[in-house]
């Protein structure tokens, strides 16, 4: 017997947020970085780091099909989902897929490493980041150069990550527009959502903490 497809609300506010400000803030770094701007670039950066460091909270606490429990499964089982989907047996889930699971984590650890070797990072004429004296010269020009490098890995995880969400949009799966409104057809029941405030003013508090800090 198939079951019938409901629409669900599997994704909250913060999550949502997350995404959208995650895209809007690695254009801007990669803007402010292009045209010299280091100024903007340096609060883009602790804007960053701080939803990051909440994003990684909110995958421990957080709603439950948010936490990092519920979707990161064995990479063995990635074989199995990919032919369920191009089978077209894949039936939508309240979570990430067993494929997009470790996609999140490979973003998350590309953007936390990221911000973090931006704070060492230095040009050793006009920009050092607010971490930088507390490392050696040589250290600077290590994290400086990983800091490069590590952004062109996150353009093309991106890529992979734009043509993942078309293949998955070819096989009927709307992977776009449930980040955007929240909402998605499945046949498996609502997951249990934390409001999405709350992670909101914690990124909030430590943003501005940051901020004082840095």
């Amino acid at each position: 017997m198939i079951q019938k497809e409901n629409s669900v609300k599997v994704w909250d506010s913060f999550v949502r947020l997350f995404h959208l400000m995650i895209i809007l803030l690695v254009i801007g770094l990669w803007w402010t970085a292009d045209n010299g701007r280091m100024d903007l670039h340096k609060d883009f950066g602790v804007a960053i780091l701080s939803l990051l460091v909440m994003r990684v909270a909110w995958g421990i606490f957080g709603s439950n099909n948010a936490r990092f429990k519920a979707f990161v499964r064995s990479p063995l089982r990635i074989p199995s989902h990919l032919k369920t989907l191009f089978n077209g047996q894949y039936q939508p889930e309240t979570t990430h897929s067993t494929a997009g699971g470790w996609a999140v984590l490979l973003m998350l650890a590309l953007l936390i490493a990221q911000a973090v070797t931006g704070l060492f990072s230095s040009d050793g004429i006009l920009f050092s980041g607010p971490l930088a004296s507390w490392v050696s010269s040589d250290t600077q020009e290590l994290l400086t150069d990983w800091h490069k490098t590590q952004f062109d890995a996150i353009l093309v995880v991106i890529a992979f990550h734009i043509l993942a969400v078309a293949m998955y949009r070819l096989k009927g799966i709307k992977l776009v527009g449930a980040m955007v409104h929240g909402y998605k057809n499945t046949t498996q029941p609502a997951p249990q959502l934390k409001p999405g405030w709350q992670g909101l003013l914690l990124a909030i508090a430590v943003w501005l903490l940051f901020m004082l800090l840095l």
